[in-house]
């Protein structure tokens, strides 16, 4: 081992040296374990919280994996302080608060104890083509278990072992009884003497695995001969019978150790016997870690608890801790020479993923995880993670849902990704001032004005197909099948009529195709043509949305006609995103009261379906998640997004999403009494119980208390962008 490290540290070689590009080389020594091994880095999973059917499907593929195992495997959870969260700073438009975010996630690392988990799978083999094999393998078998991995290979792979032993190297190791000592580094090895004496299922390791100090836990799983295991276990079976006897002789009480020990040896050696699992040495040793003996000393206690909350039996490695470091290292080597003998179904129930984080590289910082304090980070446009970038947040009045959107906005515009708002409530006026945005005011009585003829202009079909839609919403929903075929008539007719006379139509030309073949539509439809209503929908339109930050606000505007407005608005929406390429953010707030409009929850339906496709993220969120997932249209909206972050609701609500998302009653109970700015995230398999977290200045802004200097190439809201009657109007794709 001693040739091994010292030629890691020289550097990697095609000949001699241990690393040659994804191949990690062993010594003689370690030729009884294939002599090559290639590194897995894995993704997060926390198996507990997943739902039912979930968590049975990933342990069967981790099932299968123990079952068919051939050669040795090791699972290393690697524990490490976490020291820096930041990566390259953002190269946006508001350096100001990404500097503001990273001081702050900076200084709550430096004050807080906080620790990360990672999981690596070590796999054996002889060739350099059969390590290739199983590596490919197992990599599709862990993405069936619901886990990334990829094999690590050049500067990564060393950088995995030399982030070890590469300093130690050169220096000289002393053996003590409690204790390894490598120069200024000190090491106790622990290692598993007793399994629990009762029957255990998956992520029963977690109280081991998901301990908060510095420290390396090493599970080895190696194939054991049938032969060699009938005959252990028929050895230790009359051990215990010979010791039963004995105690019966004596007339002593019986050991309640050997009971379980002679039971749990009988239903072994009859699983084996009925080929029901393949026989596998299990070994779990760790080793704690410290720069001084108090430090190893505080962190070995810890790694102790943790063993007896997962009731296993555990002893010190006395006088062998250097032993118990290299079993812990990413060479899948047991130094140990130990294990117990376990069928593949008991190791099955030993899989590594047991704790789940989110932190995506670069992602937008939410916030921290409420059971390991690590920030949050999510990019919902990186393909490799999430399906698609749609998110939804759910919220009950009071529990920080227009908070946790703002830190969303604020993000996405530190990455330079631009968001448009539909701000039912007049939430966002300060936010979207801040930076510098476009706050546009959409109610009667003021210069704003909406035509639905120009959603689609280049798209005749289409924008049929709007006026059919809004006039549906304007009537109610209550429109049948031959006053829709009507209404398509005339807007067809008002078209033709508008580009006779070289001018947009307008809603007021159906009237006179509508008075004639369908006068109670007609009544409702006149109403919107004339007065206040008739400068706000049968004028052309006078917003005009960019390609920066922008919200449009429907505060003033009458609630009977909120969904005809937000059903235009979203239209054009649509018609930009087509148009307009570009990362961008689509929020629709309160967007549960829009869904009982037939059209608009279609509409919402192929933005969630397509927005992908056009490098948009619809963003939605609601008070009363029952809203949207009361019909079939809003739980597909709900459940395509990829990222979900719910909040506290009470517990008739709470159901309904139990149903929708898979949730468990540990996460149930959560939301029932998650406090403010607490929230459940769902991406994928990955559920983080999270809170949302910001610097100050964030608050203040989200607050409305402050407003940041915005760039010079980005301008505040001019009167003149707003237009006028009678001026050309901008489209609301203009950029």
């Amino acid at each position: 081992m001693d040739r091994l490290t010292r030629a890691a540290a020289r550097g990697s070689g095609r000949a001699r040296a241990p690393i040659s590009e994804d191949i990690v080389i062993h010594s003689d020594r370690c030729e009884r374990l294939g002599g090559l091994s290639a590194v897995l880095a894995t993704s997060d999973l926390d198996i507990e919280s997943l739902d039912a059917a979930r968590q049975a499907a990933a342990s069967a593929a981790f099932a299968r994996i123990c079952h068919t195992l051939e050669r040795p495997m090791q699972l290393l959870i690697r524990v490490r302080r976490l020291t820096d969260a930041e990566t390259t700073p953002a190269a946006g438009a508001h350096p100001g608060l990404d500097d503001a975010m990273r001081s702050y996630w900076a200084a709550q690392i430096r004050d807080g104890e906080r620790h990360t988990h990672q999981v690596f799978v070590i796999l054996s083999a002889e060739t350099p083509g059969a390590l290739d094999s199983a590596c490919a393998q197992a990599c599709d078998r862990f993405a069936a278990l619901g886990v990334r991995a990829h094999r690590l290979d050049g500067t990564t792979l060393a950088s995995a072992l030399i982030e070890d032993f590469g300093s130690h190297i050169a220096m000289t190791w002393c053996e003590q009884r409690e204790q390894a000592i490598c120069g200024d580094h000190m090491f106790r090895g622990h290692t598993l003497q007793r399994l629990p004496g009762h029957p255990v299922g998956p992520g029963w390791l977690a109280p081991l695995l998901c301990v908060q100090a510095e420290a390396d836990i090493a599970i080895h799983l190696e194939p054991a001969p049938l032969g060699d295991a009938l005959g252990r276990l028929n050895r230790r079976l009359r051990d215990f019978s010979a010791h039963r006897m004995l105690e019966d002789e004596r007339g002593a009480l019986g050991d309640i150790h050997v009971d379980i020990g002679l039971d749990s040896a009988t239903a072994l050696r009859e699983r084996l016997a009925r080929n029901l699992g393949r026989p596998l040495y299990l070994s779990v040793i760790a080793t704690a870690r410290g720069a001084s003996i108090d430090e190893m000393r505080a962190n070995s206690d810890l790694l102790s608890l943790g063993f007896a909350s997962a009731w296993i039996g555990v002893e010190v490695t006395h006088f062998r801790h250097r032993a118990a470091y290299v079993s812990t290292l990413p060479l899948g080597v047991n130094a140990m020479r130990a294990g117990k003998l376990v069928d593949s179904t008991a190791a099955a129930t030993c899989i590594p993923w047991v704790e789940a984080g989110c932190s995506d590289p670069d992602g937008y910082r939410l916030g921290a995880a409420t059971r390991s304090g690590l920030p949050v980070r999510v990019a919902p446009f990186d393909t490799t993670r999430h399906p698609n970038p749609n998110m939804a947040v759910f919220a009950a009045s009071g529990h920080g849902k227009s908070f946790a959107i703002g830190t969303l906005v604020l993000e996405a515009a530190v990455a330079g990704v631009n968001s448009v708002i539909i701000d039912p409530e007049g939430e966002y006026r300060a936010l979207v001032t801040s930076l510098g945005g476009r706050y546009l005011e959409l109610s009667p009585g003021t210069d704003a004005a909406v035509n639905v003829f120009e959603g689609a202009a280049n798209d005749p079909e289409e924008t049929v197909a709007a006026v059919v839609d809004l006039v549906t919403v304007l009537c109610g929903d209550g429109l049948g099948d031959v006053e829709r075929a009507v209404v398509d008539a005339a807007a067809r007719a008002a078209m033709q009529r508008a580009l006779v006379e070289n001018r947009s139509p307008l809603l007021e030309d159906c009237l006179a195709m509508l008075d004639i073949e369908a006068r109670p539509v007609a009544m409702v439809v006149r109403r919107f043509c004339t007065g206040g209503l008739g400068a706000l929908f049968n004028r052309p339109t006078s917003l005009a949305v960019d390609s920066g930050i922008c919200a449009i606000s429907l505060r003033d505007m009458p609630p009977e006609h909120v969904a005809a407005a937000t059903l235009i608005v979203a239209r054009w929406l649509w018609e930009l995103v087509r148009r307009d390429r570009r990362r961008r953010h689509i929020v629709f707030d309160e967007v549960g009261a829009l869904c009982v409009h037939r059209p608009l929850r279609d509409l919402l339906v192929q933005l969630a379906r397509r927005c992908r496709k056009y490098s948009a993220s619809l963003v939605v969120a609601t008070q009363n998640a029952q809203d949207l997932l009361g019909t079939d249209e809003g739980s597909v909206i709900a459940t395509n997004c990829a990222v979900v972050l719910l909040g506290g609701h009470r517990a008739a609500e709470t159901a309904r999403m139990e149903r929708a998302f898979g949730l468990t009653e540990a996460q149930r109970n959560f939301l029932e009494t998650a406090s403010r700015g607490e929230f459940l995230l769902l991406a994928g398999d990955r559920r983080v119980a999270m809170r949302i977290e910001v610097p100050e200045l964030h608050r203040s802004i989200l607050s409305g208390e402050t407003q940041v200097s915005y760039p010079l190439d980005v301008r505040p809201l001019d009167s003149q962008d707003m237009g006028a009657p009678g001026r050309p109007s901008p489209k609301i794709w203009d950029h």
